[in-house]
């Protein structure tokens, strides 16, 4: 098992990239958004992990901006997930196919009612008006939502959310993905996106809490777009390594 440490940090990265919490600015939707978010553990007031996470086009891109060495690019069109690495400079291409078989055969390794419970498989989603929550063994999952101006936006951010606890179960980080994944279809098929969500986990007397916090902005500014266009050349001139070479 990993040390504690190095446990939380993975939950702190998965959180950042799987249960985004956004709130909703002024400006009217027009396609392209981008949302930042926050990470916290138990009290700290100083963010575990922060990553911004852009919508262009049909493209999804996350950046990671505390630990700014690997973005990921969700491709749905091409049926690919991108893994770059700025400091080894080389990619690495997964076929989303493959994502959803490796998750379909993990799910199905499940095979009996307490299996499945173990890992979130039979996990229900609960609703409480704008609320949402899930439980499954020793984790429990609590969302606020709310409507965004655009339902285009809340299908777009479900896509993202399905591909990245997809891929966080290949990388092993965290818990299981499934009743995570289970919440997340479910505020997407309410037409609605997540505002804050905490995550809690009992181990007998000990308690850990994530508190994941988001800001939304219905426009990419200049310096996305920058961003952007160098990532577009990364992905030009890296080398592809397989998965099992890559940094992650």
């Amino acid at each position: 098992m990993l040390p504690m440490h190095k446990h939380r940090h993975r939950m702190a990265i998965w959180l950042a990239t799987m249960v985004l919490a956004v709130s909703t600015g002024g400006v009217g939707y027009s396609g392209d958004f981008r949302v930042t978010t926050e990470i916290y553990e138990n009290a700290s007031s100083k963010p575990a992990a922060k990553h911004l996470i852009l919508f262009a086009g049909n493209l999804t891109y996350d950046l990671a901006e505390i630990q700014d060495r690997y973005v990921t690019v969700y491709d749905p069109d091409r049926k690919r997930v991108i893994l770059l690495d700025r400091v080894e400079k080389t990619r690495t291409t997964i076929n989303t196919e493959d994502l959803v078989r490796i998750t379909a055969q993990a799910r199905a390794a499940a095979e009996t009612s307490e299996q499945q419970q173990r890992i979130g498989v039979a996990a229900i989603p609960e609703v409480d008006g704008a609320k949402y929550s899930i439980s499954y063994g020793d984790a429990r999952y609590e969302t606020s939502t709310k409507t965004p101006s655009d339902a285009e936006m809340a299908v777009q951010y479900g896509q993202f959310v399905d591909l990245a606890s997809r891929l966080n179960l290949v990388h092993r980080r965290g818990l299981p993905p499934f009743a995570r994944m289970t919440l997340s279809q479910r505020i997407a098929s309410d037409g609605k996106i997540p505002t804050e969500t905490t995550l809690t986990i009992r181990r007998g007397i000990q308690v850990d809490r994530f508190r994941s916090s988001h800001t939304y902005i219905s426009t990419l500014s200049q310096q996305d777009r920058e961003q952007i266009d160098e990532i577009g050349g990364m992905l030009a001139l890296y080398s592809e390594v397989p998965l099992s070479d890559s940094g992650e």
